[in-house]
């Protein structure tokens, strides 16, 4: 038994550990349920989760912004439309303290 449980536990830090989703005051770590974009041009990101856990104003209560005035709001987007269509988990990185709860970074990975 002991063996066993030696085992799973090596395995499971070789792999790593599994992230559970949330929202804190950095941002958000969870699946993309919804992007919105208007005819001004903004892009509203939203999440199964609470955004208003997050250190900003989720613009209507629940949703980040892509400031698409960004350098690399269009890389941005493309990440963001990519984890959506895959139902993939996505780290949302704020700008803490931002009154439109603007993203800072996208970091997709295999969690």
């Amino acid at each position: 038994m002991k063996i066993r449980s030696a085992i799973f536990s090596t395995l499971f830090m070789i792999h790593g550990v599994v992230m559970a989703d949330e929202c804190t005051t950095w941002g958000c770590f969870s699946t993309i349920e919804t992007l919105y974009v208007n005819a001004s041009g903004n892009i509203f990101v939203g999440t199964p989760l609470d955004e208003t856990k997050a250190n900003c104003t989720a613009s209507s209560g629940v949703f980040f912004t892509l400031n698409t005035k960004s350098s690399n709001a269009k890389e941005m987007y493309s990440s963001l439309l990519a984890a959506y269509m895959a139902n993939s988990k996505v780290q949302l990185r704020i700008i803490e303290g931002s009154g439109s709860c603007e993203l800072s970074y996208i970091r997709l990975g295999k969690y």
